[in-house]
Formats: C-alpha cells, structure tokens, sequence
C-alpha cells in the first residue's frame, strides 16, 4: 500500500501535507491544509516535525489536487468566540495579519511557546506557535517526547468548534450509496468518500464488523482526487451498493485507484455530484473520508481523515468490534487469534 507517510485521507487541497492543524479537529484527522501565505512551508503531519521559518521565506504550496467548489458554497455556523482582547502581536505574525487574517486569541503552549488562533476571511481557523522573539512561526504537530500530539490537544481546547446540526439533514437528502444493515439499522452514520481514496477502502474494511453488528453507512460520492474519479463516482450513483462493493474488493491500493470503470457524467450526475462536493465544502471537510455521526447525547460530530480503530465504537455507537485485517495495523491494535 502506498501513502502511508502522507495523513490519512485523501486531501482536497493538499496529498502529501496539512499544517497547520485547522477545524475539525479530531485526534486522528491529519488532512487541514494551511494557509497559503508566504513564508510557511507545510511538512507532512505524519513525519511529525516542526519547522521554523525566518522573514519572508519563499513559500511552497503543497502540492496535491484541488477541485472546482461549486458557487454557493457557504460556511458552517461556528460557536460564538469572545471579542479578542488587545494582543501584543509578534512580527512573525505580520505577513498573515495583513492578508486578511486576524487573532483570535493566544495561549501558552509548550517549551516556551506562544500558541496563536487566527481566522481567515472565509472563517477556517489555524493554530501556529511564535518562539519567544517573535521572529520566528512554527506550523504542524507539536509532539512531546512521549509522542503526544500537543497540536490535537491545543485545538480541541482553543479552537471554537462549529456547529454541525445544520448539515445531517442535507448528508440525509445527499445522493448515496447504502452498505451494510439494511433493515432497522441499530446506527446509521454517513462518510463523504472519493473512488479512488485508499483511506476511504481502508475505512471501509475497518468498517465491516460493525456492518454485520448492525450499523449502515450511507456513502456520499465525490469526485476530484484523479482525473476518472468524477467518472467513477458517477458509476457509483447509477449502480448502488454492487457497483459500490465492486470498487472496493477490486481496490488497486498500488495505484491507488477504485476498481470500477467511469461511466459519462451526464447533467444530471454533474448535478449531484456537485451538490455532494459543495456539502463537502460547506461542512468545511478538507479531504476524504469525512465521517458525520451522531453522539449518544444527538450532537452532530465530524470524523476528518481515516480515525483509528480505538474510536470506532463512539463514531458507529456500536460496541468494539475485532479487526484482524493487517492493512488496519497502523490505525491501532488487531484482534489475536490463537494458533490452530
């Protein structure tokens, strides 16, 4: 399987990099794209490293596909954030400041850091660190010597979380794709996918033992990752679950592509198509899978990227299921069977 050092998820804006960490953020969705803004260089969240940057550094837009948003795309209401007091605003933080973005606040992280929120025109917030001159910005995942990522920590405490209630009643109205139980399904929960996503396949076999546990996954086709997924994920809408089962089983993870043909995309799947990938926009998911469920108490949550096996019983409401597929390995701890 090829990508493993590239997050998990196949990225709108960006395959191979995602800082800095922006909303949603979940603790195993790696998929933010940041700012594109001279002088940040964005770095693999998978190699875990920071990079500091001096002055107006040339900047190198990650690289990756990016589709067309269809117009009227909007932005998702987030929860109301208390007027920013006064800061005393570091000079590394200038450029970003004067191209449309302002603070939001600032906080005291790690080894002598300063934590800073700030928010683009458009509503996406970004998290970055100014080291203790000011002179220099630090984009990504800060880890401590145990591995933990303090970057996940900081924008869940931090960041103000949008309010996603909104948006389950267009994933109910979206055109999907129904798997798994069928009949009086014990939880329903919706993923955003592309044909040619391997985290979306590896999700998909993850997702399996909760299938037959009783839980149904409407998937929401969208097409942008290579230049037949729009074809295939057309395929996808006029055959249904078979056509969708046949994209899996015959997944070539090599090169990364579904197992299916592209049929044309007539006006009416551009349609659909189009309506999928602005509620992808809108819901502010940056790449695939996005997962959307229900918590126990109803709230509306968001799974950005392929989530680690331990979080699959509070994303499907269903109790821990095993895993032995080995492709799963790197998403967590597999089932042990014992020796015949």
């Amino acid at each position: 399987m090829t990508g493993g050092a590239r997050g998990r998820s196949g990225r709108m804006s960006s395959v191979s990099s995602d800082a800095p960490a922006r909303i949603p953020a979940q603790a195993h969705a790696r998929i933010r794209p940041m700012p594109k803004f001279p002088g940040l260089l964005a770095l693999p969240r998978a190699v875990a490293v920071l990079l500091l940057l001096r002055g107006a550094a040339l900047a190198q837009p990650p690289p990756g596909e990016k589709p067309a948003v269809p117009a009227g795309a909007g932005a998702p209401a987030a929860a109301a954030v208390p007027a920013a007091p006064a800061l005393a605003v570091p000079p590394a933080l200038g450029y970003p400041l004067q191209h449309g973005y302002h603070v939001i606040r600032s906080f005291k992280a790690a080894s002598g850091l300063t934590g800073w929120v700030i928010q683009s025109a458009d509503g996406d917030y970004s998290v970055f660190y100014s080291t203790a001159d000011g002179q220099s910005l630090i984009s990504g995942d800060l880890l401590t010597s145990a591995g933990d990522n303090l970057t996940d920590r900081y924008v869940e405490q931090y960041v103000p979380a949008p309010d996603l209630s909104a948006f389950w009643p267009r994933l109910e109205q979206a055109r999907s794709i129904v798997a798994g139980t069928r009949s009086s399904p014990k939880s329903v929960i919706y993923a955003i996918m592309d044909p040619n996503c391997i985290f979306c396949h590896l999700l998909w076999i993850a997702l399996k033992p909760y299938e037959t546990a009783g839980l149904q996954v409407r998937w929401i086709p969208v097409g942008f990752l290579h230049e037949d997924s729009a074809a295939k994920a057309a395929a996808l809408l006029t055959g249904g679950e078979s056509a969708f089962t046949q994209l899996q089983e015959h997944f070539d993870e090599k090169a990364e592509s579904g197992g299916i043909a592209g049929i044309p995309v007539t006006p009416e799947l551009k349609s659909a198509l189009d309506a999928n990938l602005a509620l992808m926009h809108d819901a502010r998911v940056e790449g695939t899978p996005g997962v959307f469920y229900k918590s126990a108490s109803g709230r509306v949550l968001r799974q950005s990227g392929m989530p680690g096996l331990a979080d699959l019983p509070a994303i499907t409401g269903l109790p821990e299921q095993p895993e032995s597929n080995p492709e799963l390995a790197q998403f967590g701890k597999l089932a042990v069977h014992p020796a015949k």
